[in-house]
């Protein structure tokens, strides 16, 4: 009631004020974020090599093609056959970022259903022990992996990666997951059960559209973490079976002169950036769907 009595008593001038600083700030916000955004597809589109030749302003005589051509035709493997590298690095990517989601979302929900609705001995041990390991860097454990990785045969091979994922992503989720879930009234799967519902069919019927929210952010994460990498496939993978952040990486380093590129570099990051911006537009729906509020009517 005084918040109230207090926004009322703010002049009018006041209010005009705060709302054109309001806009303002937005509107420059937004200029600063799309600024850069807007010079990198421009970059993209300019003729030549270097960043210092991309003009400040469109010229309609620097349009050019050549850097997505280049992206879709060039093939260091000259055997026929062969996919241009950007293709086949994107490829790669794209696989393993599924097969990611897959394995991440699948065992995050099944264990935080485990946490979240059961109780059994050692539960607590096991929470502490993997907060406890999130506690320290995954880098931490690189060289161990380097020689797991080595001694199976799994170098050079990207989709082994998802075990490694997998293991660093899904203690975090399971503790989303335990909260969400406990924040779901238990009297929902008590009324499920009595009307004769199992266990499994009270999750699939129930819990699991009910969580489609935190599995929908949880299934995000894990398709971004295969594209923003680059620490774990610079040091486990080769040119031949690296993914798109090494490749567009190696475009950047002047120190390899046959493909330094950064304009090249500029279209493929555009590229690199759709399949997120997709997944992101698609799963927007979810943090809306399935909500509790007014599903318990006890």
């Amino acid at each position: 009631m005084n918040k109230n009595r207090a926004v009322a008593g703010i002049a009018p001038s006041t209010k005009v004020l705060m709302t054109v600083f309001l806009y303002a700030w937005l509107v420059i916000t937004v200029i600063v974020t799309l600024i850069p955004l807007a010079w990198m597809v421009w970059a993209s589109f300019s003729k030549g090599k270097l960043l210092t030749g991309v003009s400040l302003w469109i010229k309609p005589e620097n349009f050019s093609l050549e850097h997505y051509t280049y992206l879709f035709t060039y093939a260091s493997n000259t055997k026929e056959g062969t996919l241009p590298d950007f293709v086949a690095a994107f490829g790669r990517t794209l696989v393993v970022a599924l097969l990611n989601v897959a394995v991440v979302t699948t065992l995050s929900v099944m264990a935080g259903y485990a946490v979240s609705r059961f109780k059994f001995k050692g539960k607590k041990t096991v929470m502490f022990g993997m907060l406890i390991l999130q506690l320290f860097p995954a880098f931490m454990g690189m060289m161990a992996l380097q020689v797991m990785f080595r001694d199976f045969g799994w170098l050079r091979n990207p989709d082994y990666f998802v075990l490694v994922y997998t293991a660093g992503m899904v203690p975090m989720n399971i503790f989303m997951l335990r909260g969400y879930m406990n924040s779901i009234p238990r009297s929902l799967d008590e009324a499920a059960m009595i009307d004769g519902a199992t266990r499994t069919k009270t999750f699939l019927r129930i819990l699991l559209p009910l969580t489609m929210p935190m599995i929908g952010f949880i299934a995000v994460n894990a398709f971004m973490a295969p594209w923003m990498d680059f620490i774990l496939p610079s040091v486990f993978l080769d040119k031949k079976s690296e993914t798109i952040a090494v490749l567009l990486y190696r475009w950047t380093d002047p120190l390899t002169t046959l493909t330094y590129n950064p304009l090249n570099f500029m279209a493929g990051g555009l590229l690199l950036g759709l399949p997120i911006m997709v997944v992101q537009f698609y799963m927007q729906k979810y943090v809306v769907y399935g909500m509790t509020s007014g599903a318990d009517k006890s």
